[in-house]
């Protein structure tokens, strides 16, 4: 399987982080549950996933037109879920469920774009409009396809190939938004811990990966509080191969008990 590559200056892209998440462009109500939409059939290739999350967001938008434009235009608000997170909690779940389990269309992530851009170009003016198209889009298909499907696969690859005699569960998307779980680990269907499967970048000392470990960190605690058992880290390349070796010696202690 092929992985898309990011064309945009990585420096440039790094600049659009920040904003990209103050403005909470990330979460599902802005794009979708994207790893349940990845997860919810098998892909040939990257490009029938991109086109597969277009016409997700075609019928969202199909299905949207029955509504009044009043509540069109609330579902379609991306300063909602940022600005007023407990209005959008008491909406009704089918009501949500429009904006989770759907995509977006190749239009509507180029306005995200657009939003990114007004946001961003006065703190970061040699950043152009396409730029900030360009980082929406790489953020929302490529690295979900690459994050997901690529470095997934390959690091679950190498560890099963460690420890044949685990189990590695796959989670839904609706478990690891809650727990921030992708696998659990069993061994005769006894559950040995859990794990969380990250690219390096998550190793990086900036303010916005920070959030992001702390989110993350909360999430696990609430799933060893419920299931009483540890959740570890896994950092690894597109090609699987793990660079905090450390987890392999927890997971082993584990596995010889």
């Amino acid at each position: 399987m092929d992985k898309f590559v990011n064309h945009l200056n990585q420096s440039k892209f790094r600049r659009t982080n920040g904003t990209w998440n103050e403005l909470m462009l990330n979460d599902p109500w802005s794009v979708g549950y994207v790893s349940r939409l990845i997860e919810s059939r098998s892909f040939d290739n990257k490009e029938d996933w991109e086109s597969f999350y277009y016409d997700s967001g075609k019928e969202r938008i199909k299905k949207m037109s029955s509504l009044s434009l009043k509540n069109q235009d609330l579902l379609n608000n991306e300063g909602l879920i940022k600005y007023d997170k407990e209005r959008v909690h008491r909406f009704t779940e089918g009501f949500k469920d429009l904006n989770w389990s759907y995509g977006r269309t190749k239009l509507e992530l180029q306005l995200k774009g657009e939003l990114l851009y007004i946001h961003i170009r006065n703190k970061h003016q040699d950043i152009t409009l396409q730029d900030c198209e360009s980082a929406v889009r790489y953020r929302v298909i490529c690295d979900t396809w690459n994050g997901i499907v690529l470095r997934e696969h390959n690091t679950v690859t190498r560890l099963r190939a460690r420890y044949p005699d685990i189990d590695f569960r796959k989670m839904d998307g609706d478990f690891d938004y809650k727990y921030g779980v992708d696998y659990e680990l069993y061994k005769t269907d006894e559950l040995l811990c859990a794990v969380q499967i990250k690219p390096k970048s998550y190793l990086r000392r900036n303010s916005y990966i920070e959030k992001a470990r702390m989110a993350n960190k909360k999430k696990n605690q609430y799933y060893t509080s419920s299931f009483a058992t540890p959740v570890y880290d896994v950092i690894s390349n597109h090609d699987g191969s793990i660079i905090n070796q450390d987890v392999i010696r927890k997971i082993d202690m584990l596995y010889k008990t």
